[in-house]
């Protein structure tokens, strides 16, 4: 069974002639409000352009006494053109016609009908008999035909509004029902552009890969020969690229490979295979698979790879991604992270000798033991140290404390990192262990800050402490930065080449 569904619009019907125009108007002049409606052409036109009316004083001057006669005075290109395409080679026949008109009755009162450029003269309900009688000579076998009219009740529902009119149009089609096995061709070129796209949208959500987009340019001369198909496929990926562009924005790395994961399966195009492996390093980076993601970016990080800190700033601009997402929980996790794991990369990069994995109840844990200890360290140590093993465990406040044993001198120069090593910690704990709701203001009270900005100066504050870098933001020292850069582009071009 084919299905042809087709909108509506004020150029969808024309005049060959205005030979008979001033007789038939005359008979229902009392209707159109004292507007004296009369057949012109377009400007700039050659004389075999044909006569243009607005759609509604057409179908209630023509359509109210259309004789065989009057029927040939009209002229239906756009019709005409899908029409053709459709009996071209037999198999595309239609068996169902689903006609959508307009009718803005409600929405324009008796003065808003005296303006003769209202939108309410370009409804399409008055054509109705015109189409009838189109379809009954162009498709004499076709089974049934619905016509569907859009009523907005009001202006806040004009078929202006993207919203309202998908609205209007999904509770139109919502009221027929469907051979689920039907080929369904949609023409939806007339009407506003809010209904054309409605009819897209929802034809699309409906059939998917069922429909065909049947086109045509009401421009071009010898119409009949350009209708064509677009596949739906067409469509839906530009849709779907859409979509992946805007949970890009949200950095939802997973949201985007789901979707596009499809189109790159068994793929050759190289633009493809780009973006698939920018986003598989993307989901890793996003799920702090620091490393795998760094090994998977190669020789451009190459260099950075080498370095102890790198992963710090990493887990720090995570923390950043995480507040745009509104992520406040996570958002303070990586941002304390960071900073408390790379101190722990410092201490095991600088005191190496006296690094030893010597619990063994907790064998991946790092401690320091007195093996050549500097002196600079020993009241540290003593302090910190558990009597039992005579060592100290890389981790909690230890940490910060052999920072600052290590360069007292340096560390008093620096706000950032002794107000973190303060009553910070403190806070932060109480932070984790509430189960209320975060905010953000919570994450930025944490750092003993007030704003984004102030937040993020404070960790890469802390961050060029600790790894003697002089980075001016977290998105500067992140190789993931780029990647999120790459990634947006080569989808650009995806969508430019498709």
């Amino acid at each position: 069974m084919n299905i042809w569904i087709v909108t509506t619009g004020s150029s969808d019907v024309k005049l060959k002639t205005d030979e008979h125009w001033g007789t038939l108007f005359r008979k229902v002049r009392n209707q159109l409000y004292d507007r004296r409606f009369a057949p012109t052409k377009p400007p700039n036109t050659d004389d075999n352009e044909h006569f243009i009316v607005p759609a509604r004083a057409m179908g209630m001057v023509y359509g109210t006494q259309l004789t065989d006669e009057y029927y040939e005075d009209l002229h239906l290109p756009l019709l005409d053109a899908f029409s053709a395409k459709l009996l071209e080679k037999g198999k595309t026949n239609p068996d169902r016609i689903i006609v959508i008109l307009t009718n803005q009755d409600a929405v324009f009162n008796d003065e808003d009908r005296t303006i003769e450029k209202s939108p309410y003269w370009q409804d399409t309900c008055t054509l109705k008999p015109i189409f009838e009688k189109y379809f009954e000579r162009k498709f004499p076998k076709v089974k049934s035909i619905d016509y569907l009219e859009l009523k907005p009740k009001s202006q806040d529902e004009g078929l202006d509004n993207w919203n309202k009119a998908l609205f209007l149009v999904q509770q139109a089609l919502s009221s027929l029902e469907f051979d689920k096995s039907a080929n369904v061709y949609v023409s939806h070129q007339a009407g506003t552009p809010a209904i054309s796209s409605a009819v897209q949208f929802d034809c699309l959500a409906k059939f998917g890969n069922k429909v065909k987009f049947l086109v045509s340019n009401e421009y071009e001369e010898k119409l009949a020969e350009k209708g064509d198909f677009i596949e739906s496929s067409t469509y839906l990926q530009g849709m779907l690229v859409q979509e992946a562009k805007a949970l890009l924005k949200r950095y939802d790395y997973q949201g985007v490979e789901l979707i596009l994961k499809p189109y790159w399966k068994d793929s050759v195009d190289p633009l493809l295979v780009e973006i698939r492996d920018l986003l598989g390093m993307a989901v890793q980076w996003n799920f702090a698979k620091f490393e795998d993601f760094g090994k998977a970016r190669g020789d451009v990080a190459k260099e950075r790879l080498n370095q102890w800190w790198w992963m710090g700033y990493e887990a720090a601009y995570l923390g950043v991604i995480r507040l745009k997402q509104d992520n406040t929980v996570e958002a303070l996790f990586h941002s304390f992270r960071a900073v408390e794991g790379l101190i722990k990369e410092w201490a095991l990069y600088k005191y190496k000798p006296q690094i030893k994995y010597s619990n063994a109840k907790q064998p991946s844990t790092a401690y320091i033991h007195d093996v050549n200890l500097p002196q600079n360290l020993r009241y540290w140590f003593n302090a910190n140290k558990n009597r039992d093993y005579n060592n100290v465990g890389l981790f909690g406040k230890a940490l910060f404390t052999l920072l600052e044993a290590s360069d007292r001198d340096k560390w008093n120069q620096n706000p950032h990192i002794q107000i973190v090593a303060g009553d910070t910690i403190g806070e932060r704990n109480l932070t984790f262990h509430s189960l209320h709701g975060l905010e953000g203001k919570d994450v930025f009270q944490a750092w003993n800050t007030n704003n984004p900005d102030k937040w993020e100066s404070r960790v890469l504050g802390c961050l060029n402490f600790v790894s003697n870098q002089k980075f001016v933001s977290l998105k500067s020292a992140s190789l993931m930065a780029k990647v999120h850069d790459e990634l947006v582009d080569a989808i650009a071009r995806y969508e430019l080449q498709k």
